[in-house]
Formats: C-alpha cells, structure tokens, sequence
C-alpha cells in the first residue's frame, strides 16, 4: 500500500466561511507518528456538522477547512506502535485523538478528553480526501456484516444516538421519544426499536410517517403539536431546531430525561417546576468513547441496522453540501472516493 501514496493530499477544500469547496493539492502532513494510522478514504458521509463548519456558524476555524468526518476505507499506512494493520478495513469518526492522560482519558471516556481532543476535520484534513490520519485507537475494524458503502454514517451519527441509549438504560419495556426523523433520528428509531423499546417518533412533516413505522415506531406524531402528555421516559432530541421546552418537558412522564444529541440553535428556556415537581431531568451527549463505538458497531451488525442514504461521487461535494444545509437529503448523502 505505502508504494501506491502521493507526495501530496488530494482533497476538496474551503478557503474562507461560506464559498464553495474546491479541489486542493496540499502537502502531505508531517511524518506519521508512531500511534497513527492513515487511511485511504473509500466513503465519507455528510453530517450537518460539515455544514455548520462550512458556515462559519461554530466560529473561526484553520482554513483551507476540508470538512468530512464520517469515513470508511482502508489503512495504508500505520505507525510502528499502531495496533491495526496495513490493509485493515475501518471506520473514522469526529474523534481522531485524545491525550491520553486527563480524568475522562483514564476512565475510558476518551471522548470527553478535557487535555488534547483531536477532531477529524478540525485543524487537519478530513474525510474530503483521498486520505486521512488518526491515531490508531479512534479507528476501527468493521464487522464483515455491515455493507461498507453504507456504514459511514455509523461512525458518527450511529455513535451520538448509541450512546445515550445506552448509558441511560434503554431496554425491553422503554419508552422512548424521538424528536426529528433525520440524518440522526432515523437511527435513532432503528437503534432504540432494536433494543426492545416502544418508539414515539416526532416530526413537523406527517409525510414521514410509513417511514417511522418501518425503521420500528409505533406511531409518528406531529411535532408541531399538541403534544402528548407523559408518555415517554426519555425524549431523544436529534434536530438543531429552537424548540419549545416547556411543552417537550411535558411530553416526558415522571423523573423522564430529556436528552439533546442536536445543538439548539438557541440557549433553552425552560420552567423549574418540571424538574422540582416532577423530577424530570435535562442532559446532553456527544459522540461516545472507544469501547462504546465497537459496541455500537457489533450491535448494528447483529442486528442489521443501516443508515438509510443517498451515494454521490466526492466530486458532487458541493451539490451534497448544498442538499444537507437546505434539508433536500434523504437522512445521509454518502460521499465515494475522490478519482
């Protein structure tokens, strides 16, 4: 493999906040370190993520940005201590690093590493590219089960929904609510559904309910209200959408949680008296660590669950980009290899 690299990095790139992406050649990074693995990118999905960087709506970020975080392909290279081989077959997420040394590092929660996270397409080359690197331990192998061409979505969207469903115990006999049947939220349904709960899932468009039924709902009700009251334990809130709490923490029965996987697009507003009253309780998730991922992707495969996508060459970027950013995509556009 290592014969078959380029001296440079092919990729597409932004070179400031909102213009399109184009086509780079750019110098190949620093030596591979000696944890690190690189990793020939055969697919890489579209998360709103990428269009939020694009957007400059988190900020300033190092530019040329070649975004793209959700990635599937085969390791080229690997660093003397990389515990993967050359040829492996894996998948890279929105961590691709982590220190190694703080609180959350030493408890297996590398991914929420306060001395050093490394995000994909942060400060480096992502998935937008015929290659990118990580450290070896936030790469993994897939299961044979899952159809590689459509598994990048697992690596992120799969993670942040997995996640919370299983650290707040969802199980036979859960209810559960799932606010927004998109990128996230169809994954969400299939995931919870796998895992023996009951699934309300909410969306504004009623168009979408034979889809809900099929990825495992029991019903889709319009999130544009009235809401039910009290009939779910955890309300999994996927959409970036500024929402009414208030009425969502109703929706919730006693001592439910309310967990936001999406980023709102405003501070959340709400009454005390659902969680004084009611013992109801607020919380959010990002991503999931290490172990949690290899979890993630062994249920998915037992249990055949697939993200629902749309596949483009990597030389339509920006007509994909300009589809999530306008909510033309159907859940995810996958991205394959550029040239």
């Amino acid at each position: 493999f290592s014969a078959m690299i380029s001296a440079t990095l092919r990729a597409f790139g932004q070179s400031a906040p909102g213009r399109p992406l184009e086509v780079l050649e750019l110098p190949d990074p620093r030596p591979l370190g000696e944890t690190e693995v690189e990793i020939r990118v055969e697919h890489c999905s579209v998360c709103h993520s990428d269009v939020h960087l694009l957007d400059g709506d988190w900020g300033e970020v190092a530019r040329p940005l070649v975004p793209g975080h959700e990635v599937v392909g085969h390791v080229v290279r690997a660093g003397s201590q990389a515990k993967i081989s050359e040829g492996a077959l894996v998948g890279l997420g929105w961590q691709a690093g982590a220190c190694g040394a703080c609180g959350a590092c030493r408890s297996e929660r590398e991914h929420l590493c306060s001395g050093g996270k490394v995000r994909t397409c942060m400060g480096r080359p992502g998935g937008f590219a015929d290659r990118v690197r990580c450290d070896a331990r936030f790469c993994f192998e897939l299961p044979t089960e899952l159809d590689r061409t459509t598994a990048a979505p697992l690596l992120c969207a799969g993670l942040t929904v997995f996640s919370p469903l299983e650290r707040l115990g969802v199980r036979a006999g859960s209810r559960i609510g799932v606010v927004g049947v998109g990128g996230l939220g169809h994954l969400a349904v299939r995931f919870a559904s796998a895992l023996g709960a009951s699934v309300i899932a909410f969306d504004p468009d009623r168009s979408k309910k034979e889809l809900a039924l099929s990825l495992g709902a029991a019903d889709l009700v319009d999130a544009r209200g009235p809401l039910p009251r009290g009939v779910v334990d955890l309300l999994l809130v996927t959409t970036h959408a500024t929402l009414d709490w208030n009425a969502w923490m109703g929706a919730l029965d006693l001592e439910g949680t309310l967990c936001l996987v999406g980023i709102p697009g405003a501070p959340l507003t709400l009454s005390a008296d659902p969680l004084l009253d009611e013992q109801k309780r607020i919380t959010g998730s990002v991503i999931g660590s290490a172990k949690t991922m290899r979890r993630m992707l062994a249920f998915a495969a037992e249990h055949r669950i697939a993200p629902i996508v749309e596949r483009m060459p990597m030389s339509s970027a920006n007509e994909a980009i300009t589809r999530v950013r306008e909510g033309r995509a159907r859940m995810r556009i996958v991205l394959d290899r550029l040239g």
